[in-house]
């Protein structure tokens, strides 16, 4: 049987999992197929509006607690004494692939939103940087919903997990 404090960190895994999975479906399923739709000046404008205020809080925040969260729960499970027995693949895999879209994040989609910044309404600039965003963010969406999915599974052997006598 888990700790108490490695189910903790396991819900707040699948929680700030799921919130980000959900931002991630609606961005995928919702908003890019409607800015496609409408150009890439209307999506540059949006996406500029977005990233401030509540915007340049919400996502960071969100993306940080998610990985934060994940990674913690895979360590606490390991070091966990009271966890023997317990399936941990499930948490170890979640750990990595919130480290993959962490570093996606980091390394592709960010510096493709900073130079968002510069483009004005250079519509073939524009077009290469929605063309980056696109194009990472897919990956990063299918790494989200697996790390959430992944979540989901260790939570589940975490809380079903019976102490063993």
């Amino acid at each position: 049987m888990a700790s108490s404090f490695t189910k903790g960190l396991a819900l707040g895994a699948a929680l700030f999992g799921g919130l980000q999975a959900g931002v991630t479906a609606n961005r995928a399923f919702v908003l890019l197929p409607a800015w496609e739709r409408l150009g890439v000046i209307p999506w540059a404008n949006f996406a500029r509006a977005e990233n401030v205020g509540v915007g340049a809080l919400f996502y960071p925040v969100l993306g940080l607690a998610a990985l934060l969260f994940t990674v913690s729960a895979a360590i606490a499970l390991r070091l966990d004494r009271t966890a023997r027995g317990l399936r941990r693949f499930p948490a170890y895999a979640a750990a990595l692939l919130a480290i993959v879209w962490a570093t996606v994040t980091r390394a592709l989609i960010l510096p493709a939103m900073f130079a968002l910044r510069d483009a004005g309404t250079h519509a073939e600039q524009l077009q290469q940087i929605f063309l980056t965003v696109s194009r990472w963010s897919g990956v990063n969406d299918v790494l989200h919903i697996l790390t959430f999915g992944l979540n989901l599974w260790a939570l589940a052997a975490v809380f079903s997990s019976t102490k063993a006598n």
